[in-house]
């Protein structure tokens, strides 16, 4: 019986590290402009986890690699603003439903400002760079599917 027990232990033990080694798929992407400064600079390279939206939702802050159609640019962005939310971008300051978000970027003197209604199944996205950035600002609101993977560095 003790010898089954050993067995038992190892087969255990191997379940466990299977479980957390989980298969996972990654890709690199180079960051192309200055519209994520200061958090990645132009050249950097970061890291996307292609499957991470197959099994979790997309959140506030969440930095994505996404592209848009019909020319499948692709770009990598934060989210700022989730499904069925009402967003006014102002000089120094981002009010989703007419409450301030903690931004991980400060803004101040931002020229790009305007009041957007984000659809259900939609996403907002906006570069860290708030003067000089090219997003839903100016082609609007993403979907899931156009998400490529998670920015985890």
């Amino acid at each position: 019986m003790k010898k089954y027990k050993k067995y038992i232990l190892v087969l255990f033990g191997f379940m466990i590290i299977s479980a957390c080694n989980k298969s996972t798929n990654y890709q690199t992407v180079e960051i192309m402009g200055p519209s994520m400064e200061p958090t990645y600079k132009e050249g950097q390279i970061v890291k996307v986890e292609t499957d991470y939206y197959t099994q979790h939702e997309i959140k506030r802050n969440d930095l994505v690699y996404f592209h848009i159609d019909p020319k499948n640019i692709k770009y990598v962005k934060r989210v700022v603003g989730l499904p069925n939310e009402n967003i006014e971008v102002m000089k120094d300051k981002i009010l989703i439903n007419d409450v301030q978000i903690v931004l991980p970027v400060a803004m101040a003197d931002n020229p790009n400002v305007g009041k957007y209604k984000i659809g259900a199944h939609q996403y907002f996205v906006i570069g860290d760079n708030y003067s000089n950035s090219l997003d839903s600002r100016s082609f609007g609101t993403i979907s899931k599917e156009q998400i490529l993977g998670k920015i985890i560095e």
